[in-house]
């Protein structure tokens, strides 16, 4: 009999231990992507890795879901009363990570902070002020009726601020965010990871994952590998390659939709050659996007006409793009005198961007134009890029607001020159007047009109040219639950559970 409980104990403290093994092995969950983040401060933010991450770190007023329809988040509610006025009112007793309650003071900082920013302040110009009548209303008053609002308050740049720790620490703050979120920054180790803690008084709900490890993986195969093998659970920025290898392991899913985001070349229109137009048409001439798309991305994508993807507000199916046509493109570099021009062609890292930069120089030698391609760390291609230093450069745009207004402004608006997004320097007053039109009217119809216009307006100058329309896509871990991919392709870290 004692033999028999002894074993029974034995047994017991064997399955217990097992089990605490199990849920201890299960409390972290490995993130990766191609590139890491370069800032987690809102108002700094205008690439995806960066977004990706301030998106599970602070809360908007307001958000979108996985169908794009705007939706409640640190406001139960909101109300247009007049075209220059909408009022929210805030959740109650929500905490930010370090506690302090979250009041309409935070609302008024952050959007009037928000837009202050060189790079992000032209979502928010039309704001006036921020009123906070008491603790729990907050309302907007805009300089003019605008019917791009309410769409770049659900963007994380619009990601609610805790007022009295930014003020009180400025200079760190890029690099040690406070928000709302579900999960608030442990540790950064640049170059190699980032961990990410669980917020236990979360307003949604404690998530399941304790910790969360963000590490940057520019190899494609590589991040699939350590996908099959365990060592990560989700991977973003899957191309058609990987795609295939995923989904034929019954270890791993592909989760994919269409996104709202476009890869394409940029077009210095300030540097050398390229101020010339017909120089930048000949370019677009002389680049075959069909065989790109077939070559590099398997033909698993659609080719792009516009900056905009369809499903953003102000997207044109009708505008186009230069078609492959390198025998006109030859005599128009002839007519200008530019029969054999050396320009450089600067890419991150991203390997389906270095390969497609590999095809476009030989394309592009064709027609006499040599490419000397250069490969830099994400950061410095930024630099580089926003300084002006470039001639031509492979980049994405994923549009996070579902807006044409975001969509066209941040990246071509003459305002917007340099780092702040426009790295093609384009300078053009037509299509600067359809954008300012555009971001104010709240007839649909007339945007429509006026994104149409600017988008024909782009097709033309050729500030950039669009390729493909980039799919929003990631390798899961089968033993992941709760992962649901959307268009603006930032992952949900508190939905996610083993």
């Amino acid at each position: 009999m004692k033999r028999a409980f002894f074993l029974f104990l034995s047994l017991f403290f064997m399955v217990s231990c097992g089990t605490k093994k199990a849920e201890k092995k299960n409390t972290t969950l490995v993130y990766s992507q191609s590139s890491e983040p370069v800032t987690l401060h809102p108002h700094m933010a205008t690439d995806v890795y960066s977004r990706r991450i301030i998106a599970n770190i602070f809360d908007r007023l307001i958000e979108t879901d996985e169908s794009l329809n705007i939706v409640p988040g640190l406001a139960t509610s909101w109300e247009q009363i007049d075209e220059n006025t909408l009022v929210f009112n805030l959740r109650q007793n929500v905490k930010f990570q370090n506690g302090e309650e979250v009041t309409s003071e935070d609302v008024k900082y952050s959007l009037e902070n928000g837009k202050l920013s060189p790079k992000v302040g032209t979502l928010y110009e039309m704001i006036d002020k921020v009123e906070t009548p008491d603790k729990y209303t907050a309302i907007v008053k805009t300089s003019k009726p605008s019917g791009s609002l309410l769409h770049h308050l659900t963007h994380i740049t619009a990601s609610i601020l805790n007022k009295n720790y930014y003020e009180n620490n400025k200079e760190k703050s890029n690099h040690s965010p406070m928000g709302t979120g579900a999960y608030s920054l442990k540790e950064w180790t640049p170059g190699k990871e980032m961990i990410l803690k669980r917020n236990n008084s979360y307003f949604r709900g404690k998530p399941s994952i304790e910790t969360i490890i963000v590490k940057a993986m520019p190899e494609e195969n590589s991040r699939v590998i350590a996908l099959e093998t365990g060592e990560n659970h989700i991977t973003g920025d899957i191309d058609s390659l990987g795609r295939k290898i995923l989904s034929e392991n019954e270890e791993t899913r592909v989760e994919e939709i269409s996104s709202l985001g476009v890869g394409y070349l940029g077009l210095n229109t300030q540097k050398g050659p390229l101020e010339n137009l017909k120089v930048r048409q000949a370019i677009a001439m002389g680049i075959d996007r069909d065989m790109i798309i077939e070559s590099i991305l398997m033909g698993g994508v659609e080719k792009a006409n516009s900056l905009l993807g369809p499903g953003v507000v102000g997207y044109s199916k009708n505008t186009q793009p230069f078609d492959y046509n390198p025998k006109k493109a030859k005599e128009l570099l002839k007519e200008e005198g530019y029969e054999n021009i050396t320009l450089n062609l600067v890419t991150s890292n991203n390997e389906v961007r270095r390969q497609m930069a590999e095809v476009i120089q030989a394309q592009l030698k064709e027609i006499g134009i040599n490419i000397e391609i250069q490969i830099l760390e994400w950061a410095t291609f930024l630099n580089v890029t926003g300084n002006g230093e470039a001639d031509l450069f492979m980049l994405g745009w994923s549009n996070s607001s579902g807006d044409g207004d975001y969509g066209l402004t941040p990246m071509l608006h003459s305002s917007m020159a340099g780092s702040p997004g426009n790295r093609s320097f384009f300078k053009n007053e037509d299509f600067d007047k359809m954008l300012d039109l555009g971001k104010f009217e709240l007839n649909k119809e007339k945007r429509m009109k006026y994104y149409s216009e600017a988008q024909d307006i782009m097709n033309f100058q050729v500030p950039i040219l669009p390729i493909y329309f980039m799919p929003a896509s990631a390798g899961i871990r089968k033993e992941v639950k709760g992962f649901i991919q959307s268009p603006i392709n930032n992952p949900t870290f508190y939905k996610l559970s083993f």
